[in-house]
């Protein structure tokens, strides 16, 4: 194993004394803390020592005295074996590990082994990953009961909870050094000699396929372990241990991209003023060869702006960010009624549970008789490592050249998979929720109105590089979608949705949905459609409200046929588009505040040329693009660019044959200009206020005044009396009803002809159903980067039923479901 691969394993020591129902995050806090004063090692990782086989000790006799029999306050209808104990892995030291085992529910003979570490550094996966993420119980709010966790992961494997490194939950050691001295070095080494000896006292498990799991600090752990086996495998010329994988939640890796994107995704998520950001991302160096070497050379301006942001987020869960804190104080006399998803007071009933001695004497643990309780820390919603910060770190791994690491990316015992991370996707240019499109059009108009926008004409477009027209081989059999939920039973037409990469080093892909002809798909031909906004989705829009086969019901469940769909005339196809906007996404932070006209229609048209290549059957196919809004922009580029590209290579790489624009937005003068007087026209502006519009306010690309605070108080004045004569109607239809339904209903309303002015409240409910998950993206060395949208930190509390279907998935070794 090469040490490039190792990008920043940091030599910690840890101080396990922490304080009762502490938060695996907070560990992570502190960790962060002591890393920006200077008062921990941060030495890379280096290379781990060969294990003296001294310390592989007879097990026999043991495995059947680490059987747990029933745990307190277990339901009565389990039917899988459980184990807890420990195992030695220093004895001259007298260090020992504390281990819960639960055999698969079915079939555990044909079933695969994985390994669960938690993170921290220093929180039990105990406490954590077993009583609270993705173990067989949940421990109820009365502290006694368990109640059985319907996603646990021992569907799918046999799974092993390590309590790593000694000091951690119930794991120890005889020698109080070893708590100072621990590190990263001395846990692998540890972790290693425990599964050495784990595997002699099952040696069922011996030969079976094994992976590695863990989130937080574990971004250290895993692939610390992992290097440790692969190494000896190679240095023992066998297999002593048949690794198949990792796989890591939202890992800490690397300072640079943890630290500094927690306070991007802050930002933008409205928990940071712009200011504390600006200061933040000026004035602080998250690197590991920062030029301030003690803390005390730290700019004041940096330690300010740190300060600042982390009072701002002193009352919500930073683990989770939009759920609800823990208010109980006390335990509940009866257990309240399981739900599916995680309590946020789970921490003080796991406590309680764990620190009963019936408990303890069940799970064979806490042998050394604590005279103090016994603690859970000596975890795109997720704060402190989120979206920003891992996608920030799958950046550093793929510039890693994989071909320098043969022993571990090409080894014939390791499958060839590694997910990264599975975490919160976060949607950076979301609108407000229910915001009609129109509304972001308004922004534009104030935003430029008050200078904020650069309004330059576009003018010419790259010439695209070749090398982002990708392979496609596959990936149009893994887009066809079987059947939307609540669609209707007559439905005759291919449908297909998917991501294509257009950027494949920023990391930034557009999320499509493809609607074939209902009859003679062969003949019609390819209309694309983009909504404008700009930054709206096609997707809630597009195929949902306007022109798509289905409108969505009354109870945002139902799918009604939509009897004017534009697929009776052409296979139709809608792009979210640009990056940030609907599903689509952009692993570079940097993109969402530089996107533009060019960029734009730049991504719009790689798309395409990827997009053909997916479905070759209509590459040469007549060609439409069609939208609405600002598309009147998004429209003609992408028209010009194919144009052009087609003269340049003097072919018809694209076959296009005409553009149609809805109520296009394409010029300033005549676009706002004429709003105002359409609204006079039509009563709702008065002659005087008009007459102050035309008069005083100049909404042409070269005003007579430089800047916001130069135009004239009359027409500023007027502005706000025209706008605020227009609060109470839609002004996307001045004589359509408003919405007054604050609640979905119970059944479906029966479908009409024409729009339902709450169609926006069903379409968000629609597509934020769990039936959409998240996304992934597989770079070259099949490194897979995987989202679990609406997880927090710990995502199998948080995003239970998500985080079981990755796991199957990645155990069987195939891509995640379509749906």
């Amino acid at each position: 194993m090469r040490a490039k691969f190792l990008i920043s394993f940091l030599l910690l020591s840890l101080f396990v004394t922490q304080t009762i129902h502490a938060r695996q995050g907070v560990a992570l806090t502190r960790l962060y803390k002591m890393k920006r004063e200077r008062k921990i090692d941060t030495n890379f990782y280096d290379e781990l020592q060969v294990v003296d086989e001294t310390r592989v000790l007879s097990q026999e006799g043991l495995k059947e005295n680490d059987r747990i029999e029933k745990l307190p306050g277990q339901p009565h209808n389990v039917d899988f074996a459980q184990y807890g104990g420990y195992v030695t892995v220093d004895e001259k030291a007298g260090r020992a590990f504390y281990y819960y085992f639960t055999e698969a529910e079915h079939s555990k003979e044909s079933k695969p082994l994985l390994l669960w570490l938690n993170g921290g550094p220093g929180c039990s996966s105990l406490a954590y990953g077993a009583m609270q993420e993705l173990g067989p119980f949940r421990v109820a709010s009365d502290g006694k009961t368990l109640q059985q966790n319907p996603y646990a992961w021992n569907k799918v494997a046999n799974v092993l909870f390590l309590e790593s490194p000694a000091g951690v939950g119930f794991s120890y050691t005889n020698t109080t050094s070893d708590l100072k001295n621990s590190g990263d070095k001395m846990t692998a080494d540890d972790n290693y000699v425990f599964l050495l000896n784990w595997l002699k006292r099952f040696p069922e498990y011996k030969d079976r396929d094994f992976y590695i799991s863990g989130e937080s600090y574990a971004g250290h752990y895993v692939p610390q372990l992992a290097h440790n086996i692969v190494r000896h495998n190679k240095l023992e010329n066998k297999t002593t241990i048949n690794l198949k994988g990792v796989i890591i939640g939202n890992a800490v890796i690397n300072d640079n991209t943890d630290e500094k994107g927690m306070y991007e995704y802050l930002w933008t998520h409205a928990l940071l003023s712009d200011e504390t950001n600006q200061a933040v991302q000026k004035y602080c160096d998250f690197s590991d060869f920062s030029p301030y070497a003690p803390k005390a050379d730290e700019p004041k301006q940096c330690t300010d702006a740190i300060t600042e942001a982390n009072n701002n987020i002193n009352l919500i869960d930073i683990y989770n960010i939009y759920a609800p804190t823990c208010h109980l104080k006390n335990l509940t006399d009866k257990p309240k009624k399981a739900s599916g998803t995680i309590d946020p007071c789970s921490d003080n009933y796991v406590s309680a549970y764990l620190n009963t001695p019936e408990v303890q004497t069940a799970l064979h643990a806490n042998v050394t008789k604590l005279n103090y309780d016994w603690e859970s820390c000596s975890g795109d919603i997720d704060g402190i490592v989120p979206v920003t910060s891992t996608s920030y770190m799958v950046l550093l791994f793929r510039a890693i050249s994989w071909a320098d690491l043969p022993h571990f990316f090409s080894e014939a015992t390791m499958r060839a998979k590694f997910l990264i991370s599975f975490l919160l996707l976060s949607l950076f240019v979301t609108q407000k929720i229910h915001a009609r499109q129109g509304d972001a059009l308004t922004r534009l108009y104030k935003m430029k109105r008050e200078r904020k926008i650069d309004t330059n004409f576009y003018d010419e477009l790259r010439v695209v590089d070749e090398t982002r027209v990708l392979s496609q081989e596959g990936l149009k059999e893994n887009d066809r979608i079987e059947k939307l939920p609540g669609q209707p039973h007559n439905v005759d037409f291919a449908q297909y949705g998917g991501y294509v990469t257009v950027d494949e080093k920023a990391g930034r892909a557009f999320y499509y949905y493809f609607t074939e002809a209902e009859h003679s798909k062969e003949s019609k031909p390819l209309l694309l459609w983009l909504n404008g906004g700009p930054g709206c989705s096609s997707l809630g829009f597009g195929a949902m409200q306007e022109l798509g086969p289905f409108r969505v019901a009354s109870d945002g469940k139902t799918l009604h046929q939509n009897p004017y769909a534009w697929n009776k005339v052409a296979n139709v196809l809608f792009l979210e588009s640009p990056a940030g906007v609907g599903f689509s996404y952009t692993n570079t932070t940097s993109d969402l505040k530089n996107s533009g006209d060019k960029m734009t229609a730049d991504d719009n048209y790689v798309f395409l040329l990827n997009w053909l290549k997916r479905f070759p059957e209509y590459k040469d196919r007549d060609f439409y693009i069609s939208g609405e809004s600002y598309a009147g922009h998004y429209v003609p580029q992408l028209a010009h660019n194919i144009v052009r590209h087609n003269k340049l290579e003097n072919k018809t790489t694209i076959n296009l044959k005409g553009i149609i624009i809805g109520n296009a937005l394409i010029n300033d003068n005549t676009d706002e200009k004429g709003m105002y007087e359409y609204l006079w026209t039509h009563a709702l502006s008065s002659d005087e206020t008009n007459h102050a519009v035309q008069k005083y306010c100049d909404f042409s690309e070269f005003p007579r005044y430089a800047t916001k605070a130069d135009e004239p108080k009359q027409c500023t004045d007027a502005i706000i009396e025209a706008n605020n004569n227009i609060n109470l109607i839609d002004i996307y239809n001045i004589y359509a009803p408003t919405c007054h339904l604050k609640n979905l209903t119970d059944k479906p309303k029966k479908a009409s002809g024409t729009i339902d002015p709450c169609s926006d409240n069903y379409v968000s409910a629609y597509l934020n159903t769990p039936e959409v998950g998240g996304y992934t993206i597989v770079y070259k060395g099949d490194l897979t980067f995987a989202t679990v949208r609406g997880a927090g930190h710990q995502v199998p509390s948080y995003q239970p039923t998500r985080a079981l279907t990755l796991i199957k998935y990645f155990l069987d070794g195939k891509p995640l479901p379509r749906q």
